[in-house]
């Protein structure tokens, strides 16, 4: 177990595990990479409101999120920092490293509350606007797994691309619901 990072917000009651941080170069050379792209019927701004609703990440990533708090303040931004408790009760901690409302969002682990399971994790989320009300999104998941997670990950692979893809079907539905 490494130690908590001082200068960023964890769960002193859960264990600690720091993860290896990274830059916005990560997503384009990781180990491990998921990319999928989904049109949505919601302006860029319009994406981003449900971005910041901690409620709505448990609707769309699920199964998998169970809460969000965001440990920033707003606006979000470049070092806005964010807790995401997973179903199975593991928490994660996250740092944003890119932030252009309406654009851009991408975000690395600097800590877990479990061991094994991620040595290095991001998201990016790149927004562009459709001029006509929609917009697409292209999500890359990008991560090394942790010693005990590389075992079985050649089994789960399959599993989780069909997750990332249930979770844009999930967001479409979300955004259809809000603002269609």
């Amino acid at each position: 177990m490494t130690s908590p990072r001082p200068d960023k917000p964890h769960n002193p009651d859960k264990p600690y595990f720091g993860c290896k941080t990274f830059g916005t170069d990560y997503y384009d050379r990781a180990p491990q990479r998921y990319v999928t792209e989904v049109a949505l019927p919601c302006t860029p701004e319009q994406l981003f409101e449900v971005f910041e609703d901690p409620a709505s990440w448990p609707q769309w990533a699920r199964p998998g999120i169970a809460k969000v708090i965001w440990t920033s303040p707003k606006p979000y931004g470049v070092g806005t920092t964010r807790t995401v408790v997973f179903t199975g009760g593991m928490e994660v901690y996250e740092d944003f490293i890119g932030w252009e409302t309406g654009r851009y969002m991408a975000f690395c682990f600097y800590g877990v509350s479990q061991d094994d399971v991620f040595q290095a994790f991001g998201e990016r989320y790149e927004v562009e606007d459709n001029e006509d009300g929609s917009c697409r999104l292209r999500w890359t998941v990008a991560y090394e797994p942790g010693p005990g997670f590389a075992r079985v990950h050649g089994l789960v692979r399959p599993s989780m691309w069909l997750t990332f893809k249930l979770y844009m079907w999930q967001l479409k539905r979300v955004c259809r619901r809000q603002f269609g």
